[in-house]
C-alpha cells in the first residue's frame, strides 16, 4: 500500500465519520429534540478535541497533590 492509498483511505474515514456524526445527530434531534441532540453530535468532537489536554490537566495535577504529600510526610518525620 502507497502513500496516496494510505491518504485515500484516511481521507474515506473523515468523510464517513462526518456523516455518522451528522446522521447521528438528526435522528436524535428527531427523537430527543434540540439540545439533546447537540450534547450528542458536540459532545465526541469536544472530547476529541479537549480529551488530551484536560487528562494532562489531570495528571499533572495528582502527582502534584503525591509530591506534596510525600513533602508533608517528610517533614513530619523529620521535624
Amino acid at each position: 500500500m502507497d502513500y496516496q492509498d494510505q491518504e485515500r483511505d484516511s481521507e474515506l474515514a473523515a468523510v464517513l465519520a462526518v456523516l455518522l456524526l451528522v446522521g447521528i445527530t438528526l435522528i436524535a434531534r428527531e427523537l430527543a429534540g434540540l439540545w439533546p441532540a447537540v450534547a450528542v453530535g458536540m459532545g465526541p468532537v469536544l472530547a476529541v478535541y479537549c480529551g488530551p489536554l484536560i487528562a494532562r490537566r489531570i495528571a499533572v495535577a495528582v502527582e502534584v497533590r503525591r509530591f506534596r504529600r510525600h513533602l508533608a510526610a517528610h517533614d513530619r518525620t523529620a521535624g
